[in-house]
C-alpha cells in the first residue's frame, strides 16, 4: 500500500498531483494548523506579464485547523473566474474549465478544505489520477509532525510512504522503519510544455490547471515526465 499525505491546497501544482498519482491512497491532511502565506489558499497562473497569484481570502487563526478555516469574502470567485478566462482565452482546452471547474468555483463555499478538496479532485480526474482519497480528519488519528504522519500510515495500512523533500529536516527515518514502512522521497522536475503567451518563455511551478488547460488529454504524459522517486538507503 503506497500512501502519500499532503495538506489540501488551492489549485495545486504539478508535483502535488504527480505524488497523488504515484500512490494507492492519498490523504488530505486537513487536521493540521492552517499555514499563513503558504499554498493552502493560493496558487499561480500565467499571464502576459508573468505569473500572478490567485488567492482565496480566509479567516485565519492559529487555533484553527485547515478543516476549520472559513472563507472570508465570496468576491474572490468572480476575480478568479475572470482571471482564468481572460488569461487562458487561447488555451486549447479552456472548455474544460468553463464546463467543469468554473461552475464549481462559483458555488457557495464555507470552508477552505471543502473548496480545495473539491477543486483538487476535479483536477485529479482530468489528469487520470485514480488513487483513493481520504481526509485525515476522518481517521481519528492524533500526533504532531512525523508522529502524526506515522500514525496515519499505520491507520491506513501503508507499506510505503511517499514524502515531500521538505520533510527531510524533521522526519525520523527509524520511526517509519520500526513500523515496517518504507520511506521514499519524491523527486520531481517540471518539464516544459506549450503554454499561453509563448513569447514570455516557459514558466514552471504554476498551478497544474495551466498544464490541464494547455495540454488537455496529453497533460498526464507531461506530468509523468518529471517523476523520479528515490528510495532512502536502509537505516542500520
Amino acid at each position: 500500500m503506497r500512501v502519500a499525505i499532503h495538506q489540501p491546497q488551492y489549485l495545486p501544482w504539478v508535483p502535488y498531483c504527480d505524488k497523488a498519482d504515484n500512490c494507492d491512497l492519498f490523504v488530505y491532511l486537513d487536521n493540521v494548523q492552517y499555514q499563513k502565506n503558504g499554498m493552502q489558499n493560493r496558487n499561480q497562473i500565467k499571464t502576459a506579464t508573468g505569473p500572478t497569484w490567485l488567492t482565496v481570502p480566509v479567516h485565519a487563526a492559529l487555533t484553527k485547523t485547515i478543516a476549520e478555516t472559513g472563507i472570508a469574502d465570496p468576491r474572490w470567485q468572480k476575480k478568479h473566474v475572470r482571471g482564468i478566462e481572460m488569461n487562458y482565452s487561447r488555451a486549447p482546452h479552456l472548455d474544460w474549465f468553463t464546463k467543469g471547474l468554473k461552475p464549481m468555483l462559483e458555488r457557495e463555499w464555507l470552508t477552505l478544505a471543502d473548496l480545495n478538496i473539491s477543486v483538487t479532485d476535479w483536477m485529479f480526474d482530468r489528469l487520470g489520477i485514480t488513487s483513493k482519497r481520504v481526509r485525515a480528519s476522518e481517521l481519528g488519528v492524533t500526533g504532531t509532525a512525523d508522529e502524526l504522519v506515522v500514525n496515519i500510515c499505520k491507520a491506513v495500512g501503508a507499506t510505503v510512504y511517499i514524502s515531500g523533500q521538505g520533510a527531510k529536516d524533521y522526519q525520523d527515518e527509524n520511526k517509519f522503519k520500526s513500523c515496517g514502512i518504507e520511506l521514499q522521497y519524491q523527486e520531481y522536475h517540471n518539464q516544459p510544455y506549450s503554454q499561453c503567451f509563448p513569447d514570455a518563455g516557459f514558466v514552471a511551478d504554476l498551478s497544474a490547471l495551466d498544464l490541464i488547460l494547455n495540454m488537455g488529454p496529453g497533460a498526464r504524459d507531461i506530468m509523468h515526465l518529471g517523476r523520479k522517486a528515490v528510495s532512502l538507503p536502509t537505516v542500520s
